[in-house]
């Protein structure tokens, strides 16, 4: 009837008059359905209504025209008329498709009871963890207690810096008896070096800094991050730096020239220098490290567009490639589909995604700022001009498209109006609804192994949180605090659902959505390569292949993606990333044959344990109490004392091996084969 009168009428269509969707929402916006009644095949709890906002601000009742979605049928059905059933105990999100735009409410089936588990005996202080443990009670779900101090310590180590700790640092943590110990090691190990440089190798894997196309060139990337998080840099300031980066890098003309007498002056001093021997270096008076100096101190990332993976064959920046990277890094928002066709599952169009692109199309890889030039400045190098270096055409319209916000409005582009300055402006804008959700996101998934969006780099219409309440609370702490990196950290990391024990009990032991114990992982490419130094004491071992690799770092520090020499092997069967996929999903944690035959019996793996000059063989030396020597290995490895029975055990081998050596060889090697040394628990 409806389509009859509006044939009869002349199937007019007027997008510019017409009213149109802008927003759907479901009601009931969260519902509970008892476990007692999952065994009925009777509806349960009321049924789903969808209420459609219009752009004249007037609201209907699309129920009967939309279609639902249960992301977890295992979970929970829903029918074609929005009504819910209850199946396994558990909780997910169906979704409501009207118009191009999705909407979601949240469905609760809790577990039976269970009088026999009993809830730890605990305060939480923090909004996230009451949220958390409120969700839990209605699933009935009782969550794991904090765990020892020496799972934590270990954990915080790992997470934080990469590293495990040494015997005395554990033996000190344990000495410490004051209540707000694990608080003071969080924001002591929020200070070392070895944070930063954690997170600059996680910056460089979100921005494609590849090696392939950079070289050595790589090493621009990691010292600025490097620089700026040890500096605690806020996010809307990196994401700047980033984004808006020019070879100018905001300085005035005359800063420029002094700047440039400087690089020449520096430049012959060098060549006398090298004239003598080819391998010299300006000194550095101050002693500073490579990324507190020279490049990492700039305000911009300029390589970032100047990266020959963001180029196109003509020379030209390919505007399409660094949008989808910034939609990915920075907004946590996948683009891919939109570049061929609506987005799915999410509201983005093609004209979208090449408006959003167009924003970047004014960016030139060569030549000199024509502003600079009049200023007779001349600095070759990224710049914007008003003209952009290529056109991107609505494919509905066949009209070309301006520069514009994702998603929202044209940017028009004049004399001193920087479009990817304007974007940024609208990302770090209190009311955007990704900028902010996405990088607390991330963190929080880094630390608690999943997060509240999954994929961590997937926010979307139709991929709604799991906990968006905390996510919620989470999000406004940091625009609150000014998108302080630091303060996120140090939040999360103070959390019990963080602290939490990875032991479970009959109520939590499926779960894995709701952060009621520690989810296990597998050590990254990165722990596990230190995590085998510091237990052998040998030095991490890379070569050059693309770009040549710092001396004396830890494989914590690397910037390059690849690179030759024995531990190159190891990052790359535990899943290091070669940074080619613009998606988180890249660094790959999964197990893997590969990874236990190298622990079992690789050559170079027995001659770290075998090196006469590693670990073992000096305390075989040094500790000739077999008892003393086996705690030490143990708190090397495993970041606690051995049980009784393990050190019983242990000294049962000993006596009867050919040698003292060889005996302690074995132990150091049955360690490192030890599910708990392997996994982060």
């Amino acid at each position: 009837e409806i389509l009859a009168r509006w044939i009869k009428n002349g199937a007019r269509y007027q997008p510019g008059k017409d009213a149109r969707v802008v927003s759907i929402r479901i009601e009931p916006v969260s519902m509970v359905l008892p476990a007692s009644s999952t065994a009925t095949k009777e509806p349960l709890g009321s049924s789903l209504k969808v209420i459609a906002k219009l752009s004249t601000g007037a609201e209907d009742d699309v129920t009967k025209f939309t279609r639902f979605e249960s992301l977890d049928p295992s979970t929970a059905e829903v029918d074609d008329a929005g009504m819910v059933r209850a199946k396994l105990s558990g909780d997910t999100a169906v979704l409501a498709h009207y118009a191009g735009q999705v909407g979601f409410t949240t469905v609760l089936v809790p577990n039976a009871p269970n009088p026999s588990v009993h809830a730890p005996k605990e305060t939480p202080r923090d909004i996230a963890d009451k949220l958390l443990v409120e969700r839990m009670a209605k699933l009935n779900i009782v969550p794991s207690g904090v765990c020892d101090d020496f799972t934590f310590l270990r954990r915080v180590y790992l997470d934080v810096i990469g590293q495990l700790p040494t015997p005395d640092e554990i033996r000190a943590f344990q000495a410490d008896k004051s209540p707000d110990k694990r608080a003071k090691m969080i924001d002591k190990l929020l200070e070392h070096p070895l944070h930063a440089a954690t997170w600059a190798g996680r910056m460089c894997d979100m921005t494609g800094a590849d090696d392939r196309f950079l070289g050595d060139g790589v090493y621009q990337f990691h010292d600025w991050f490097r620089n700026k998080l040890e500096a605690n840099w806020p996010w809307d300031k990196i994401a700047y730096g980033v984004m808006c980066a020019t070879a100018a890098d905001d300085r005035e003309p005359q800063q420029i020239l002094m700047d440039q007498k400087r690089d020449i002056e520096e430049k012959k001093k060098l060549k006398e220098l090298q004239m003598k021997d080819k391998n010299a270096k300006l000194p550095n008076a101050d002693g500073k490290k490579p990324w507190q100096v020279g490049y990492g101190t700039r305000n911009t990332l300029d390589f970032f567009h100047s990266n020959l993976i963001h180029r196109q064959e003509r020379g030209l920046i390919d505007s399409k490639k660094v949008a989808l990277r910034v939609a990915t890094t920075f907004l946590g928002v996948r683009l891919e589909c939109a570049q061929c066709h609506k987005h799915p599952n999410d509201r983005w169009s093609q004209a979208d995604f090449f408006g959003f692109s167009m924003v970047f199309a004014h960016t030139y890889l060569n030549g000199v700022d024509p502003k600079l030039k009049a200023a007779k400045v001349n600095l070759n190098g990224v710049h914007v001009q008003t003209t952009p270096a290529e056109t991107l055409i609505d494919p509905e319209t066949q009209q070309p498209l301006k520069a514009r916000i994702l998603g929202g409005a044209d940017i028009e582009v004049k004399d001193d109006i920087d479009p990817r300055k304007e974007l940024w402006k609208w990302m770090v804008s209190k009311e955007n609804p990704y900028f902010a959700r996405a990088i607390v996101n991330r963190i929080w998934a880094f630390y608690l192994g999943r997060g509240f969006i999954e994929p961590a780099d997937s926010q979307a219409a139709a991929n709604p949180p799991s906990h968006p309440e905390v996510l919620d609370e989470l999000t406004r702490d940091f625009i609150e605090h000014k998108f302080d990196l630091r303060h996120l950290h140090r939040r999360i990391l103070n959390t019990l659902a963080y602290q939490r024990d990875w032991r479970t009990n009959a109520t939590n032991a499926k779960d894995e959505r709701n952060f009621s114990h520690r989810l296990l992982r597998r050590l990254n490419a990165e722990q596990a390569v230190d995590a085998i130094a510091h237990v052998t004491g040998t030095p991490v071992k890379f070569a050059k292949r693309f770009g040549t690799p710092r001396e004396g770092i830890k494989a914590a520090e690397l910037a390059l993606s690849r690179m030759g020499g024995d531990d190159a092997y190891v990052l790359q069967i535990f899943g290091r990333p070669l940074r080619v996929q613009n998606c988180d999903c890249e660094r790959s944690g999964a197990a893997s044959l590969s990874q236990t035959l190298y622990l079992f019996n690789d050559e170079k793996l027995l001659a770290k344990i075998h090196d006469p000059k590693g670990r073992l063989q000096g305390m075989v030396d040094k500790i000739g109490d077999d008892r003393k020597l086996i705690e030490e290995l143990y708190l090397w490895a495993l970041t606690r004392y051995p049980t009784e029975a393990e050190v019983e055990r242990t000294m049962k081998h000993v006596r009867q091996a050919a040698s003292r050596l060889e005996a302690y060889q074995d132990v150091m090697w049955s360690l490192l084969n030890r599910h708990d040394f392997v996994v982060n628990h």
